[in-house]
Formats: C-alpha cells, structure tokens, sequence
C-alpha cells in the first residue's frame, strides 16, 4: 500500500505526457497536409476530355495534364487542341459564364495554385475573356482560343469538411 499512490501519480503523469506528445506523433507519421502532384497519362488526359467534350478521341490533340492530390481537395490542369463546336457544347452544358479576363481573375483562377510544368501558361491566349462555373462540387475555369484551337482547363474538387 505504500507504494500504490506514488505509482498511480507517476501513470497519470506518463498518462498526461502520453496525451499531449500523440498529435505530434501522429502528424509526423500520418501528416494532413500531404500534397502529391503527378502528370497523367496522356491517353486518360485524352479519354477523360473526350468524355467531358462529347468528341471522338481522335479530334483531341496536344492534351497535357498534371493533377495535385491534397487534404483540401483535388485540382487538375489540362491544356489541349481542340475544334471550335465541342467546346461550345461543353460550355453550355456545364453553363459556365463567360467573364472578363482580368488579371485579377487570371490571377485567383488560373494562377492561384500554378502546378511546376512549363506549359501551364493560359495567359499567352491573350484572350480577353475566360469561362467559369461550378458544376455540383466542382469549379471549373476555361481559357480557350478559336482561332488556334488551344484551351487551358482547370477543375477544383474541394473537399467538405466533417461535421461534429
């Protein structure tokens, strides 16, 4: 008995210390803020656009993609060569407005989360406007160019946070 209440203060102080050093352990091993940042394989780049535009595999050309994977959620940036009427369909279905393209908006939509890749550039478009929208948990913003047939998308997926 003599040595019960010096071991029961010394596991509630172990406890205690136990306590506070877990969510330290715990970042380190398993840290929230993982980012991972990857290009996709060009054939499902092209597969998915194809899908997203309503349009034969074959009429996409020049199609790049890089996704970046967070905690926060999801962005993904494509550029691709595509003909004038597809887009116009994707546009309208996802009933993306079309905005001015100031370099403020340039900046926040565009530029905001710039992945490392050289050809993410949608500013030299030169395009005075831009189309943005959100579709269900998604944002979407397109640079697209007629003339040459270039567009730059992108697409953010954000992720809810849970409810306690």
């Amino acid at each position: 008995m003599k040595y019960f209440f010096p071991l029961l203060m010394a596991l509630v102080i172990l406890a205690g210390v136990s306590l506070v050093v877990t969510p330290y352990i715990a970042e380190y091993i398993f840290p929230a803020s993982k980012t991972t940042l990857r290009a996709a394989d060009p054939k499902e780049a092209t597969q998915a656009l194809a899908d997203w535009f309503g349009t034969p595999l074959n009429s996409l050309s020049g199609v790049q993609a890089i996704k970046q994977v967070s905690t926060q959620g999801n962005t993904s940036w494509f550029t691709f060569m595509l003909e004038r009427t597809p887009v116009e369909h994707f546009i309208v279905q996802n009933q993306l407005k079309q905005q001015a393209l100031t370099p403020d908006i340039l900046q926040n939509t565009f530029m905001a989360q710039t992945p490392p890749i050289a050809w993410w550039q949608p500013a030299q478009l030169q395009r005075e406007t831009c189309f943005i929208g959100k579709v269900e948990e998604r944002e979407m913003g397109l640079v697209y160019d007629a003339e040459r047939q270039v567009g730059f998308l992108i697409l953010r997926t954000y992720v809810k946070p849970a409810k306690f």
